[in-house]
């Protein structure tokens, strides 16, 4: 296990979570004006959901350190430990934004949570087939297309736009965690690479 702690340096992960708290707790629920594509204008965003991607990027650069030949023949089970360090980071993730809404009065620290694990979970599950460098693009095209059209008014999110719902909407809940299972069970597979036309 040391060579699994060497290579991936998990610890990138853990700095990216405390940062993202600190984060979290300055920006608080500041708005900040995002241009749309829409003829009604821009509407403000919550400036907390940008914060999960720093986790997610951080996440992917710990996945990507690999020595292959090493994790074919090992005895200790690696995708094991890289299944387990992506859960703990969803517990980690989770459970600090329960405790920013609680204590420090952080009202989008739920969400930004959940919204850790909905990226992370796509950006695991578009890493399993190309990449990645197209994971965290996509994420980040994601992110950034809720935000520019997914508004029909500052906290109106339309329900398709999930990384800007509010904590408590129950769907926005259920497919981030299916998001988040589905790439965490592809962690770890064999990738199957799209072929190239």
């Amino acid at each position: 296990m040391r060579l699994w702690w060497a290579v991936r340096r998990p610890w990138y992960v853990l700095a990216a979570v405390a940062v993202y708290g600190v984060l979290l707790l300055a920006v608080r629920d500041e708005l900040v004006q995002v241009p749309a594509v829409t003829l009604a204008g821009g509407a403000g965003i919550k400036l907390a959901v940008f914060l999960p991607l720093l986790v997610c990027v951080a996440q992917l650069l710990c996945l990507e350190r690999r020595l292959e030949a090493a994790e074919v023949t090992a005895v200790r089970p690696v995708v094991r430990a890289d299944r387990g360090m992506l859960a703990l980071v969803g517990v980690a993730v989770l459970a600090l934004g329960a405790l920013l809404h609680r204590y420090a009065e952080v009202g989008a620290a739920l969400a930004s949570g959940r919204n850790v694990l909905l990226l992370l979970g796509l950006a695991l599950v578009v890493r399993h087939w190309y990449g990645a460098t197209a994971a965290s693009a996509v994420v980040t095209a994601v992110l950034f297309g809720c935000a520019m059209v997914g508004l029909r008014a500052t906290d109106d999110p339309y329900p398709w736009a999930v990384p800007l719902e509010p904590w408590d909407r129950p769907h926005a809940a259920v497919f981030s965690v299916l998001v988040f299972a589905v790439g965490v069970v592809l962690c770890g597979r064999e990738r199957r690479r799209v072929p190239r036309t």
